[in-house]
C-alpha cells in the first residue's frame, strides 16, 4: 500500500462579520453567534441523553431486583446477618465510647467524637480531648472567715427589721417584767 494522499473536502462556512472584540479566551476573539449555536448544541445533547439516562437507571434498579430474587435463602440469611452484625458493632462503639467519656471525666457530649476501635485508642482520644478543654477556675476554700464567693454579706431580714425598729419587747415575758418593773409575775412553784 502506498502511501496515497487523500483529499478532504471541507464545507465552506459563511462569512460572518466578526463582531467587535470585547474579551479574549486564550488568545481568540469572543464570538456570541459561536457561543450560542455550541449552547444549542450541547442543550440538544442533554434532551438526548435524559431518557437513556433514566432508562439505564430502571435498568440498574431492575437488575438489582433480579439478583436479590435469584437469592438463595442462604444467601439472603447471609446478608442480613452481616448487616445486623455491623448494626451491633456500631452501637457496641457508641456505647463505650460514652462509658469512655464517663470514665475520663468527659462530657458526654464529647463522646461521640472520640475515633478509635479499641478501648485504649478511645481513651487516649478521650484524654487528649480532656487536656483541650478549657478548665474552670477552682473557687476558693470556705471558711468562718470567708464563707465562699456564693455566700451573701447581706443583712438578713430579721437583721434589717432589729436594726430598724429597734429590738420589741413582749411585756408578758416576765424576764422584761422582773428587768424593767411591772407585768404580772406570778411565783414560780415550789417542789415537795
Amino acid at each position: 500500500m502506498p502511501d496515497e494522499l487523500t483529499e478532504v473536502q471541507v464545507e465552506p462556512q459563511a462569512v460572518t462579520t466578526p463582531a467587535p472584540e470585547i474579551e479574549t479566551i486564550e488568545g481568540e476573539p469572543f464570538d456570541a453567534a459561536r457561543a450560542m449555536r455550541t449552547i444549542e448544541k450541547l442543550r440538544a445533547e442533554i434532551k438526548e441523553l435524559k431518557p437513556k439516562a433514566k432508562q439505564a437507571e430502571e435498568l440498574s434498579l431492575a437488575e438489582k431486583k433480579r439478583r436479590e430474587a435469584e437469592m438463595t435463602e442462604l444467601e439472603k440469611l447471609t446478608a442480613e446477618l452481616q448487616k445486623a452484625q455491623a448494626e451491633l458493632k456500631t452501637a457496641q462503639l457508641s456505647q463505650l465510647k460514652k462509658d469512655i467519656a464517663i470514665r475520663v471525666e468527659l462530657p458526654l457530649i464529647f463522646a461521640d467524637r472520640l475515633h478509635g476501635e479499641t478501648a485504649e485508642e478511645l481513651e487516649a482520644d478521650a484524654k487528649k480531648i480532656l487536656e483541650a478543654l478549657p478548665k474552670a477556675p477552682k473557687p476558693p476554700p470556705v471558711n468562718p472567715m470567708s464563707p465562699g464567693a456564693g455566700a451573701s454579706q447581706k443583712e438578713t431580714v430579721d437583721q434589717q427589721r432589729a436594726r430598724v425598729y429597734g429590738t420589741g419587747f413582749s411585756p408578758l415575758d416576765p424576764e422584761y417584767a422582773k428587768a424593767h418593773g411591772g407585768g404580772i409575775v406570778w411565783p414560780e412553784p415550789k417542789n415537795p
